[in-house]
């Protein structure tokens, strides 16, 4: 049985590589309208949780007709193709151009944390590409990302091998608790993308008219750290690069670290449902976001 599964990830890593070598075959504006055509036969003829999309978006975005609904859930096809485009030929970018791909809007805040010598913990979320938003900010300042790993051995490393080649590093989930404690003692900066579902050991906070499971370990590193907390998350430009914008987060002090942990993660939801809102096809609506449900 294990014989079989570890052919099975060969093979699939293999076909992933020569997925990416037919793609470098030609320009990046080419590869995406390759993606963008894929994106369609794949909404309407392979429907990969079309169901659960339209459902969510119809239940998050009550006002809109049935026909801006179905528009935002084939373009959420569309833009995620993007970033999977985009993420393929990091490899082709020079560092330079991975820096200036993300135009950090107020990158002073990140200045300052530095000056303070405690590091900082960044939220943010599958919202666009997240991917070179971190990768650019790790040419500029020391980053560790937390990530989870892939069952597929060989996609692990080449995943982690492109992220740590190219902009930050990458800590396991597993390895969080301690990880992210060494890094913010070396005033380095720790990302995490907490919009996913968190089960019972989430805390539950308003999003899009509903509880959800909110991840609590940002709020947590943060309040024992003692560091500052913001979140980050960048939209993507007709001309193919992105604007990045931050926001702190004080850190709340009621007494009670439950409290103060529901206090940051029901802020950080209402930033990132914000972001949504105003581009509601960048978000990664294929999670089940919503599947546990508050008693």
């Amino acid at each position: 049985m294990k014989k079989n599964k570890k052919l099975q990830h060969f093979i699939e890593y293999k076909a992933l590589q020569i997925t990416v070598a037919i793609l470098h075959l030609f320009s990046i504006n080419m590869a995406k309208r390759i993606g963008f055509l894929l994106a369609d036969i794949v909404f309407y003829f392979v429907p990969i949780r079309k169901k659960h999309i339209i459902d969510s978006l119809t239940k998050s975005f009550p006002k809109k007709s049935k026909q801006e609904i179905l528009k935002i859930a084939k373009d959420v096809y569309k833009q995620f193709v993007c970033t999977v485009v985009e993420i393929i030929f990091v490899s082709k970018m020079s560092d330079q151009e991975l820096k200036c791909s993300v135009n950090f809007q107020n990158i002073y805040l990140m200045e300052q944390t530095q000056k303070n010598g405690k590091g900082g913990v960044i939220m943010s979320a599958h919202f666009c590409n997240w991917e070179m938003l971190a990768i650019s900010f790790g040419h500029r300042y020391p980053l560790s990302v937390i990530v989870a790993k892939q069952e597929n051995p060989y996609f692990d490393e080449m995943i982690n091998g492109i992220r740590s080649n190219r902009g930050y590093k990458t800590i396991y989930k597993e390895k969080a608790p301690l990880g992210v404690m060494r890094a913010l003692k070396k005033n380095e900066f720790v990302a995490i993308l907490a919009d996913q579902h968190a089960g019972k050991q989430g805390v539950f906070t308003p999003f899009f008219y509903r509880e959800v499971s909110t991840p609590k370990g940002p709020a947590v590193f943060a309040l024992k750290a003692k560091c500052p907390l913001f979140t980050a998350f960048c939209t993507r430009q007709p001309n193919g690069r992105y604007i990045a914008s931050f926001e702190e987060i004080p850190l709340p002090n009621t007494g009670d670290e439950n409290k103060d942990v529901e206090i940051i993660m029901t802020k950080y939801n209402e930033i990132l449902q914000r972001h949504i809102e105003e581009n509601p096809s960048f978000w990664f609506w294929f999670h089940r976001r919503w599947k546990t449900q508050k008693k």
